[in-house]
Parts: structure tokens; C-alpha cells; sequence
């Protein structure tokens, strides 16, 4: 008896190559999750004071420009999903797809471990209210807000570990010890050992900070002070450490037994978490000038830039490393 193979006609091809439920249902979930925040969003843009127990502080013109940038950010993180689902995404070039979920890995993956056991902890064992500062905004809009990130953050991830075993399968089966050496490796070898430096530098304040410390606090940031502030300082620090211990892993690479993909992660979401948040903190600051003035000796400032310079250099030495992976790929893997 003869079994024929026949090739597979258009129609069954796309069914082939088309997303799974698992991955349509991510999409679904992970786009609802952003729904609400670019909601909120839109309608103070567009004059709306919902949420707000001050009216006239909705008003600032730097926060207008705020609300129209984390807009534009959320709404990239709904073409991110979409991109992670369907076939369309695969055909992007890499840098397109991976700079922006670098980016929301690093804005959101400290929100995902800091914020639900943080408010757990100050639920049960703190008297001390949730939300903190000058009441300027309704305590429902900072829970809305942070459930909404916290699912977006789950929901990216999982979409792009799909979408990264689909596109780049050799990532997550090849070990550390066997990944080639490019030109570039003696450069990435000397990123890598300087980002240790203000990497440390990073950590220790937010790790004295976790644990109570306040020297390079201003008055006001030790007296609204809770435990998902407190967590969240120790994610960046234990994030920073990671960042910097496992790239230095990669760039070595270590002739212990090792997923490359292990090492990747934790090089990926600790140069994104130590670069962007600290950015962040230094955008905050130099759009509010009155928020050094308390602050003598600058510690939050220094801090903020030792962290920016530790994610730059290790951003910078992992895109090295995954070009060089990208262009080392036997010629046979990049056939269709």
C-alpha cells in the first residue's frame, strides 16, 4: 500500500501557520487589560476630569504631554500583541519587535512582583492607606490602573515567549557554553564588566531602601513610604543583580551545564527594569524641578542616573550578543 504526500494548498498552509487558541486568547486578554487605561486616558485628553479629587491639578500642561505619551505607550503594547499573534508579526524585522517589549518587560515586570504581594502585605499587616501623595487622584483609578498593568504585563510576556519559540527556536534549546563567539565578543566582555559597577551602585540604595533606610529621601517621598513602595525598590535592586550576574554568565560563557535562554532572561528583564524605571525617575525630575529641591544631596537623582548607565551598557552588550547569535545560525535553520 502507497501513502502519497501531497503539498499544502494555500488554504490549509494558512490554517497551519495561523495562531492557536492559546494564542488568540492571550491576545484577547492581554488587549482587555489595556483597554481601561487608554480609556481613562482618552478622556482626560479630551477634557475630562473622571477620577480626579483635584480639578485644577488635571489641568497641568506637563501632565497633559504625560497622558499623551503613556497613551502611545499603551496603545503600542495592543500592536505588540497583536504582532506576537498572527503571521504578519514574524515578517517584521527583529529590532522592531524586540525594542518594544524590551522596553514594556522593564516597565512592567516590576509592577508584576512588586504591586500584588505589596498590597497583600500592606492589606494584612499595615493600618496605612493603599495609595499615597496628595490625594490628588481617586484611590479607584490607582487600583484600576495597576490590575490593568499587572495583567498587561503577564499577558506580554506569555504572548511573546510564544511568538520567541516560534520565531527564534534555537534560543531556548541551545546551552550558554555552546553559543559562538562573534568579532564583537572582547567588546561585549568589557560592556558587560562595566555595567557591574553602577549596576551595584543601583542595588545597594534600593536594597538599603527596601529595608527601611531613608537617607536620599526627601520629606515627603520617607512619609508616603508603604510596603508595595518598599517591595517594589527591592525588585529593582534584586533586578539589577540579576541583570549584571547573568550577562557576566553569558558573556564567559560558563562550561557548567546551562540554558542560554535562562541566562537571556534574566539579563533581558534586569538591563530593562535598571534602564527604564531609572529613566523614568529622571524624566519625573527634570519635568518638576520642586521635587530636588528637599533633596541636598541628590541620592534619588544619583541613583537614577548609576541605573541608567548599568541598563544602557547592558542593553547595549545584549543586542551585540543576539545579532551575533541572529547572524551565526547554520544557513539550513533559515530556510522556510
Amino acid at each position: 500500500m502507497t501513502v502519497s504526500a501531497h503539498p499544502l494548498t494555500g488554504r490549509t498552509r494558512a490554517a497551519h501557520d495561523g495562531p492557536g487558541r492559546l494564542r488568540l486568547a492571550v491576545c484577547a486578554a492581554t488587549i482587555a487589560a489595556c483597554v481601561p487605561y487608554l480609556t481613562i486616558k482618552i478622556a482626560w485628553l479630551s477634557g475630562s476630569t473622571v477620577g480626579w479629587n483635584d480639578a485644577a491639578a488635571a489641568e497641568d500642561s506637563a501632565l497633559y504631554v504625560g497622558n499623551a505619551i503613556t497613551m502611545g505607550m499603551d496603545a503600542v503594547a495592543v500592536l505588540v500583541a497583536l504582532a506576537f499573534t498572527f503571521r504578519w508579526g514574524r515578517r517584521i524585522p527583529a529590532w522592531l519587535v524586540l525594542t518594544p517589549i524590551w522596553i514594556a518587560v522593564g516597565l512592567l515586570a516590576p509592577i508584576v512582583l512588586a504591586v500584588p504581594l505589596g498590597t497583600l502585605l500592606q492589606v494584612a499587616f499595615s493600618s496605612e492607606p493603599l495609595t499615597a501623595g496628595d490625594d490628588a487622584i481617586q484611590g479607584w483609578v490607582y487600583g484600576m490602573v495597576y490590575t490593568g498593568f499587572t495583567l498587561q504585563g503577564l499577558g506580554l510576556l506569555t504572548a511573546f515567549v510564544l511568538y520567541a519559540r516560534n520565531r527564534w527556536p534555537r534560543v531556548f534549546s541551545v546551552l550558554t557554553a555552546d553559543v559562538p563567539k562573534g568579532a564583537t565578543h572582547p567588546l561585549q566582555v568589557l560592556l558587560a564588566r562595566a555595567a557591574t559597577v553602577p549596576a551595584a551602585v543601583f542595588a545597594a540604595v534600593h536594597l538599603f531602601w527596601a529595608f527601611g533606610g531613608t537617607a536620599g529621601l526627601r520629606g515627603d517621598e520617607i512619609a508616603d513610604r508603604n510596603a508595595p513602595q518598599q517591595l517594589a525598590d527591592g525588585v529593582w535592586g534584586v533586578l539589577a543583580l540579576a541583570g549584571a550576574a547573568a550577562l557576566a554568565v553569558i558573556v564567559r560563557r560558563a562550561s557548567r551545564p546551562g540554558r542560554f535562554v535562562v541566562a537571556l532572561a534574566a539579563a533581558w528583564a534586569g538591563s530593562a527594569g535598571t534602564f527604564t524605571w531609572s529613566l523614568y525617575g529622571l524624566l519625573l525630575m527634570l519635568s518638576r524641578p520642586g521635587m530636588l529641591a528637599g533633596n541636598p544631596s541628590a541620592g534619588a537623582g544619583l541613583t537614577a542616573l548609576a541605573g541608567l548607565l548599568a541598563g544602557l551598557l547592558m542593553g547595549v552588550t545584549g543586542a551585540f550578543l543576539l545579532a551575533e547569535t541572529q547572524s551565526a545560525r547554520p544557513t539550513a535553520s533559515r530556510t522556510p
